[in-house]
């Protein structure tokens, strides 16, 4: 099959689960907490809407991987493609009423990103609908063609940034030989779900995002429709930023078990090609870091 097939498959079903997501969001939603601390919100839905998605791709895809954040891998050792699926990212958003919030369906092919899908409640036409590129394509919400940000400079711009980002990194002065307009950097805002930010990144909304240490659910789907948008997606590797291309299996951060793409998380910076050119220019690490951040990035 070609990835338009997958793709088309892949907009069909987050369509579907979109419409069982907003049914949802209308009443009352319990929210639950998961985790050793008890700290990370899961809903039944979450569970649902990922059940569903696994058991249509697997029907419609026998030999392929599938990987969720509420549900174990299911991944052969020598599989080619592998679907990462988010079932609701933001789950606090949905279950407090806000429709920030987003159905992420990626498609990786030896781990580099080639489909994505992200349905959400609202988008550009302020109507819910799905966001959704593949590899060698243009990116779409539903049949509408979206584009990143061409804004000539970052004055009056936004872009997203992690709620905890002063822990992690600080952003440098302009020096005093450039000029106003090529010092200011865009207003940063936390939404609270990170496919919200990669979808509002590629439709122009936000000019650029940051991600310390997302999950692969989060952004396996994202990183594509962004790069398809015209976007840029660096990752640090080796001390500096450098082109994202692949996701790539990792140790578990705790205890045992070997290298798997569950494990996966590295910091991303994403956006406009001229934004993120502005903000490398400019990003620098905080001089003393929690020591979690400081293994992540190898200071």
């Amino acid at each position: 099959m070609s990835l338009e097939e997958f793709e088309d498959t892949a907009v069909l079903l987050a369509e579907a689960a979109g419409k069982v997501a907003l049914e949802a969001f209308r009443r009352t939603v319990a929210l639950e907490f998961k985790g050793k601390k008890q700290d990370n919100p899961v809903t039944a839905l979450d569970r649902d809407v990922e059940t569903f998605l696994r058991k249509e791709l697997r029907a419609a895809f026998p030999s392929h991987g599938l990987l969720g954040e509420e549900h174990a891998d299911d991944i052969a050792a020598d599989t080619r493609y592998v679907w990462v699926i988010d079932p609701i990212d933001g789950t606090m958003n949905f279950a407090s009423g806000v429709p920030l919030f987003g159905i992420s369906i990626g498609l990786l092919d030896d781990g580099a990103p080639a489909v994505g899908c992200i349905w959400v409640p609202v988008g550009p036409t302020l109507a819910s609908g799905v966001f959704h590129a593949r590899a060698g394509g243009g990116a779409w919400f539903d049949d509408q063609a979206v584009r990143v940000s061409c804004a000539e400079d970052e004055r009056g711009q936004v872009m997203a940034l992690p709620a905890g980002h002063l822990r992690a990194f600080r952003f440098r002065r302009a020096g005093s030989d450039v000029p106003r307009p090529a010092r200011a950097l865009p207003d940063p805002r936390t939404t609270g779900s990170c496919t919200a930010e990669l979808v509002l990144v590629a439709s122009g909304a936000l000019r650029a995002g940051v991600f310390i240490k997302p999950s692969i659910w989060d952004v396996a789907a994202g990183v594509l429709i962004v790069r398809a948008a015209g976007g840029k997606v660096l990752t640090w590797a080796d001390n500096q930023w450098r082109q994202f291309e692949r996701f790539e299996p990792q140790k578990p951060d705790r205890g045992k078990g070997g290298p798997a793409l569950r494990h996966w998380g590295r910091p991303l910076l994403l956006g406009a090609p001229e934004a993120v050119e502005r903000l490398t220019a400019r990003m620098a690490w905080h001089p003393r870091l929690p020591r979690p951040l400081q293994k992540l990035i190898g200071g």
